[in-house]
């Protein structure tokens, strides 16, 4: 089940998809249809926090008309195999999108395109491809780049929405899909835990006193440090969009502790604001075949959950995968939000 229709089941509409929260909602488009653009591609706009997509399109009379298509970010596209040449200029494609409510021409959001090769890649992270495993060489330890898999992404997504909610984070849950607003601001940051579960890249540093992570989020770039040498949380420590995290050993197993959030539209999930009280608790591992990551995570947070909330992921190691360096353009985030 998609992150749409699994948002609909909880009746509460059809749902911002992931890629998108961190910018605007799905209110654009109608994600209970599904229309096919095939054509000429016309522009190619390769950046974030959406790459963007124009296929000319010829009509019966003769005529041609310009269907422009939204698409994932740079990084979730270079996770997910996707390359601009796959999508060059002048190449003939069939895509496969959730139209917009506006008109039978307004933008569309992309979910799978085939390229003049016959190759079919995800257009977005609510796509419904199947994609081979890319993990093969293995890992020594948790440091190195990794990025969950589509299918990975996608039910640890969806299990999100069987938290237990209050009836405040359910109410704003249900808001969100009805503008296309950016709640966050252009080209904003946000934390965990949607932080850790987009598939995007993620790189471990593991030093003596600290742990570094660095996320390439939508064209930010982002970077978590968790404290070793520190037992304990500072009194008093100021709040942050990323906490205070400190972390231990169990093992193989990273275990990480968070707390000092500072609140957040988006801090516990898909439009469900954090409060000061969130915290969180992280457990990473090296799986048996040394190609994938365990993470695990429980959050807490009496602002919208009315009791502790778990999801499990998987992260393949990927060191194939390089940082993108296309920073979130803002012009292309307003434009984004138009109708």
């Amino acid at each position: 089940m998609s992150a749409f229709r699994m948002f609909t089941a909880l009746g509460v509409g059809a749902l911002a998809s992931a890629d998108a929260a961190a910018h605007h909602s799905r209110a654009l488009y109608d994600t209970t249809k599904e229309v096919v653009i095939e054509g000429r591609v016309a522009e190619l706009e390769w950046r974030n926090p959406h790459v963007s997509l124009t296929v000319e399109v010829n009509n019966a009379d003769g005529t041609t008309t310009r269907r422009d298509i939204e698409v994932m970010s740079v990084s979730e596209a270079r996770a997910l195999g996707l390359r601009p040449e796959a999508l060059a200029v002048g190449s003939r494609v069939v895509v496969n999108a959730h139209p917009g409510r506006s008109g039978p021409t307004a933008r569309s959001v992309g979910l799978t395109v085939r390229t003049s090769a016959g190759t079919v890649f995800p257009l977005n992270t609510d796509s419904h491809l199947t994609l081979a495993p890319t993990a093969s060489a293995q890992a020594q330890s948790l440091a190195g780049r990794w990025a969950p898999s589509l299918e990975d992404f996608g039910a640890t997504f969806n299990s999100s929405f069987r938290w237990p909610f209050t009836e405040n984070a359910r109410a704003a849950l249900a808001a969100a899909i009805s503008e296309p607003n950016a709640a966050l601001g252009i080209c904003a940051d946000f934390p965990p835990p949607l932080l850790s579960v987009f598939p995007d890249l993620r790189e471990i540093e593991i030093g003596d006193a600290t742990i570094t992570m660095r996320f390439e989020a939508q064209g930010q770039d982002i970077t978590r440090v968790i404290h070793l040498d520190q037992a304990q949380h500072p009194a008093n420590v100021a709040p942050s969009l990323l906490g205070h995290s400190i972390g231990r050993w169990e093992g193989q197993t990273l275990v990480v502790d968070t707390i000092a959030f500072a609140p957040h539209p988006i801090g516990i999930g898909i439009a469900v604001p954090s409060g000061p009280s969130k915290h969180l608790v992280e457990r990473f591992a090296l799986a048996d075949d040394r190609q994938h990551l365990r993470y695990d995570l429980t959050i807490e947070d009496p602002a919208g959950l009315t009791a502790p909330a778990s999801l499990s992921s998987q992260w393949e190691y990927r060191p194939d995968l390089e940082h993108s360096g296309v920073a979130c353009d803002p012009e292309l985030a307003r434009r984004l939000l138009e109708r």
